[in-house]
């Protein structure tokens, strides 16, 4: 394992109740993803590609193992420490968007920045910057 990965994952593991069946989204992932690296996490319906991301971004706790992200020990924080991880460090685009309807894009944009205490007058800009790289 190389020196400071911007992302660390050991021996994650993750697994939940159906029911009675343990279902083991993962077991026993370690990577490590570079400053600057490009990373495609492909494979299968069901083979714990968004579980993966979501313990990266800190939107799910791992059932075992350590996840580290631009030195953050995600399965370390809890509560509050974990939510301002999610609005300063990580963003998703969800597949079913998750927007809040009665907002425009570009209110739904601008919306994590006001929370992250942005400055008023930079927020419109910085998401109207953020919304013309993805299209």
């Amino acid at each position: 394992m190389s020196e400071n990965p911007l992302v660390e994952v050991r021996d994650l593991a993750r697994h939940y109740r159906v029911g009675g069946t343990t279902v083991h989204a993962l077991d026993g992932v370690s990577l490590q993803i570079a400053a600057g690296e490009a990373l495609a996490v492909v494979g299968r319906s069901g083979s714990g590609k968004s579980t993966l991301l979501h313990l990266l971004g800190g939107l799910e706790r791992p059932t075992a193992g350590q996840v580290t992200v631009d030195g953050h020990a995600l399965h370390t924080l809890r509560g509050d420490r974990l939510a301002r991880f999610r609005l300063e460090t990580v963003g998703f685009i969800f597949q079913s968007f998750h927007l809040i309807p009665h907002m425009s894009v570009l209110e739904n944009v601008v919306l994590p920045l006001r929370l992250a205490d942005a400055e008023r007058r930079t927020r419109h800009k910085r998401a109207l910057e953020l919304l013309e790289r993805v299209g």
